[in-house]
Parts: structure tokens; C-alpha cells; sequence
């Protein structure tokens, strides 16, 4: 091999062409195994890390053991219907939730119309499921604004066929001897505003219900549940 070197010809041995050759290629090789080399060990590197950031967390953040409770259901919500008439914007039948008062129902009715009587009514009371409520004007002569008692989840007349007063509507009070739709509202307008009766003989305190009227209805009542 020939070669021409600032105006000179330079003749080289071919042993020396190959041996640069080959000396060319060991160079490249050993160079290409510390490159690989190199690459190698920062992957295993980065592993090692990344292992050691895992082993380090808590067992439940590895395992997924703690996590966020799914929310549970809402409870359903019971409704009750009641028809209102009488002195408000809109007298209609309504559906609200069970253990609303009257007040509430007031307000879904539009309010109080005008001359409304808002003093003969107890808004604090509690409506139940079948009512009907009559809300007087000032200019009526008949107050009682509880037409029917309605009916609730509990029965009105007991499996002895005795009427429950704490509970039971216009219609079944009527079914007691001597006991008309007036003496019937009383009752209910009373158990309302104070509460349920603590014994049969309670019922006495309801007005126009005295001994005789007692003794007549007292084997057919009963203020259990």
C-alpha cells in the first residue's frame, strides 16, 4: 500500500495495514463494552431506587388495603300527603316528609292568605299521613282547624277493636257511643296541642268530656300503641 506524504511516497507494509485495522476494531469493542456496561448499571441503579422508595412506604399505601370507603346510601326518605283548605294562597294537596309540621305545610300552601286566624292554629304541630286541615279566618265562628286526623303507620283501632285515642282519626273517634265529628276534633285538637294521652280517663280533660260521657266510651278506648 501506497501512500503520498507531503510530496512523498510512503510505502506500507501490509502486515502494518492490517495490524492498524485490527487495532481500529479492539479500540471500538472495548469502548462499546464500558458504554453498555455504563447503561447497564444506571438501570439497575434507578430499580434499586425505585425499590427502595416502595419498601419504605407503609404496607397499605403498597397494598391498596386502606382505601377511600365508598359512601354509603342514603336513607329513603318517607313521605306523608296532606290536604290543606281554608285560609292560604293555594289549597291543594301536598306531599311532605314524614314528621313535618304544620308550619311547613303553611308555607308549601303559598302562606297565609289574608284574614287568616294564624292564632287558632298550632304551626308547631305534627301532620300525619291522610290529614285534612282547615285553616279558619277570623271571621268564622268554628275554629277547629283539624277537619281529620289523617292515618299513620300505626293502626287507630287495636286488634280488641278499641278505638286508640292518641292516634286515631275523625272518622274512628265517631264510632265511639255519643261521640259526633265536634267532640271528635276536640279530641284530636287536644292530643295535637299537648300531646298524646297518658290513660283513658286524660281524655276527660278534652272539653265537652266529662264523668258520664266517660263512662260511657271509657270500655271501648284504649291509649296503647
Amino acid at each position: 500500500m501506497r501512500i503520498r506524504f507531503f510530496g512523498r511516497i510512503i510505502v506500507i507494509p501490509l502486515w502494518l495495514k492490517y495490524g492498524l485495522i485490527g487495532l481500529v476494531f479492539v479500540i471500538l469493542s472495548v469502548a462499546g463494552f464500558f458504554i453498555s456496561r455504563e447503561a447497564q448499571s444506571g438501570v439497575v441503579g434507578y430499580t434499586e431506587r425505585n425499590e427502595e422508595t416502595v419498601s419504605s412506604l407503609p404496607a397499605d399505601r403498597i397494598t391498596g388495603s386502606e382505601l377511600p370507603a365508598l359512601p354509603s346510601a342514603t336513607p329513603e326518605v318517607k313521605y306523608i300527603t296532606v290536604y290543606i283548605v281554608g285560609a292560604v294562597a293555594v289549597s291543594d294537596v301536598y306531599d311532605l316528609p314524614e314528621g313535618s309540621i304544620l308550619n311547613e305545610l303553611v308555607a308549601l300552601a303559598g302562606g297565609f292568605a289574608e284574614g287568616a286566624d294564624r292564632e287558632a292554629v298550632n304551626l308547631a304541630a305534627e301532620l300525619s299521613n291522610g290529614m285534612m286541615i282547615r285553616i279558619p279566618f277570623k271571621s268564622d265562628k268554628e275554629k277547629n282547624w283539624i277537619v281529620d286526623g289523617g292515618t299513620s303507620s300505626s293502626a287507630k283501632i287495636t286488634e280488641g277493636g278499641l278505638v286508640n285515642i292518641n292516634t286515631a282519626s275523625v272518622s274512628e273517634l265517631c264510632t265511639l257511643p255519643g261521640v259526633g265529628e265536634s267532640t271528635a276534633l276536640k279530641i284530636i285538637s287536644y292530643r295535637t296541642e299537648n300531646g298524646p294521652f297518658g290513660s283513658i280517663s286524660d281524655i276527660m280533660n278534652v272539653g265537652g268530656i266529662k264523668t258520664a260521657k266517660f263512662n260511657e266510651i271509657k270500655n271501648y278506648i284504649t291509649v296503647g300503641k
